[in-house]
């Protein structure tokens, strides 16, 4: 079946909107460093551009793939959540991000029925954690501001960081997208435009030791860390 890879012309010339293809996105992902990162599940890969979610789904598939493959049953539940917990993606169009988060979520609730062979319900803590990781991990923005589109305040993400010694505990390091590429905003205006995944360093870890000292630390099983709330 044809793909569409845009939606409208108007949007290609406003916005440069232009979807990436299913085949152009897998070949991508097998690029020597990128297709080892997608196998280990904690590896973070950050999309500054995300669409509609498709390069993001793909890294989904292979990290949940590598969880299957790498991972004793028991620890299943879990590892998922951290794969999950390692792809974020930001998106300048407020319909694109939308359907950018559904698709990762309705892929992981699939994923998590054919697996466990028992459907997700809302009232479920992976459920709510599945949704909330999502939520918090895809956001809206202009990554070459670093800023949201409509609000103009920066761009905020969480990295969940594993605690040493605990397979589930994970402690929730909030930073700005712009302390992460050591860049400041000069002033407010909004520029539209498209970047790659690859265009962003592969160090995606806050290294800057002041700043985590500085920064409101929680520590929470994954399975629950939807509790923590905004």
């Amino acid at each position: 079946m044809k793909e569409n890879l845009i939606k409208s012309k108007k949007r290609v010339q406003k916005h440069g909107e232009v979807f990436t293809p299913s085949w152009m996105v897998q070949k991508m992902l097998d690029t020597p460093g990128i297709k080892e990162a997608c196998e280990n599940i904690s590896a973070t890969f950050l999309e500054p551009s995300a669409g509609d979610g498709n390069f993001l789904q793909a890294i989904l598939e292979r990290k949940l793939s590598a969880v299957i493959m790498q991972y004793d049953e028991r620890s299943w539940k879990t590892k998922s959540l951290i794969a999950l917990s390692s792809i974020y993606g930001i998106e300048f169009l407020e319909d694109n991000l939308e359907v950018a988060r559904s698709r990762m979520f309705l892929y992981y609730l699939d994923w998590y029925e054919q697996i466990f062979s028992t459907k997700l319900t809302s009232r479920s803590d992976i459920y709510k954690s599945a949704y909330y990781l999502i939520h918090k991990n895809i956001v809206r923005g202009n990554t070459l501001t670093q800023r949201h589109p409509v609000t103009d305040e920066p761009i905020w993400f969480n990295e969940w960081q594993l605690i040493k010694g605990h397979s589930s505990l994970v402690r929730k390091v909030p930073f700005a997208l712009s302390e992460l590429l050591g860049k400041k905003v000069e002033d407010n205006t909004i520029v539209e435009g498209q970047l790659s995944f690859f265009d962003i360093d592969d160090n995606f870890k806050i290294e800057d030791e002041a700043f985590k000292k500085t920064t409101e630390i929680e520590e929470i099983n994954i399975q629950k860390v939807y509790l923590l709330g905004d």
